[in-house]
């Protein structure tokens, strides 16, 4: 339980801070919007390609962890929109519909890397109104020479968090309580964009267990 609540500390907020507990998601907790999301009798989330689509029904939390563990490949491919067929599950942070939000991505296939990318449509609610449109790319992290693969079907953690502090924001991802990517985000790009934690798979066999929390602070 230690190491997992390591995965939860901010990167900056004015007091003293504190980690709250894990909050596990369950199947009734998800809104669905596309695929279909199953539970094993053990709380495990699975999803079996090859597309699925959830957020979390409430709450607006600045923090997730997404425990997986990658199968192999769907018996069903479909192509992203720019025709790429990718192998991939992330967590979808500040979910305020799906014309708005911030993706990070674990790619597995054709190259293992981890995408980080807010997609603004101001005033755009539904896919058919946005498309694959407003994508600004925060980050690209090359896997392989952090020596970091989900390839072997191992268990690994992908852990992200947005913060604000006095206007500011700023990200975080880690793998395995690794720290693999931070940096700051322009206000202009996210501070109106706020919405649930929730996830995403394209073209893959996944279980997990999707976590959320926030960091609460008092001086």
């Amino acid at each position: 339980m230690t190491k997992t609540l390591l995965l939860f500390i901010p990167l900056a907020i004015q007091g003293t801070v504190l980690a709250a507990e894990p909050l596990d998601t369950r199947r009734s907790d998800l809104r669905v919007s596309l695929g279909t999301i199953s539970q094993t009798k053990s709380g495990y989330l699975t999803v079996v390609g090859p597309k699925e689509r959830a957020v979390r029904t409430s709450g607006k939390h600045s923090q997730a962890l997404l425990r997986f563990r990658y199968r192999g490949p769907s018996k069903k491919t479909a192509p992203l929109d720019s025709g790429a067929v990718i192998q991939q599950i992330g967590l979808k942070m500040r979910a305020m519909n799906t014309c708005n939000l911030l993706y990070i991505m674990w790619r597995i296939k054709p190259t293992e890397e981890i995408y980080i990318a807010i997609k603004r449509n101001p005033g755009k609610l539904k896919y058919a109104d946005c498309g694959a449109n407003g994508y600004t790319v925060l980050g690209r992290v090359p896997l392989k020479p952090l020596g970091i693969t989900a390839a072997t079907q191992k268990t690994h953690r992908l852990g992200a968090s947005v913060t604000e502090t006095a206007g500011r924001y700023a990200g975080e991802v880690t793998i395995d309580g690794r720290k693999i990517w931070s940096g700051g985000i322009d206000a202009k790009l996210i501070a109106d964009i706020n919405g649930p934690v929730g996830f995403r798979s394209d073209n893959g066999s996944f279980i997990f267990k999707l976590f959320v929390t926030d960091a609460k602070a008092s001086n």
